[in-house]
């Protein structure tokens, strides 16, 4: 290391580190936060059941009464 090299302290451990590093090498821990991954923008409800059910018994009930009623 030159004594030119830009350097900063490891906020774990309080070590002097060269400003490019990734992680201390004196406690190996991870010096930059990783982003959180973007969203899609488009967020899926979940499925309510209930609703899905009653309509299907609804259909089943027309389908019924038409093939009977004729």
């Amino acid at each position: 290391m030159s004594a030119e090299q830009k350097m900063k302290k490891c906020k774990f451990c309080g070590k002097s580190l060269p400003e490019e590093a990734i992680f201390c090498y004196y406690c190996h821990r991870e010096l930059l936060t990783r982003p959180e991954r973007p969203s899609s923008g488009v967020e899926s409800k979940p499925v309510n059941w209930m609703v899905v059910g009653v309509i299907a018994v609804i259909v089943l009930v027309i389908i019924a009464v038409v093939l009977l009623g004729s």
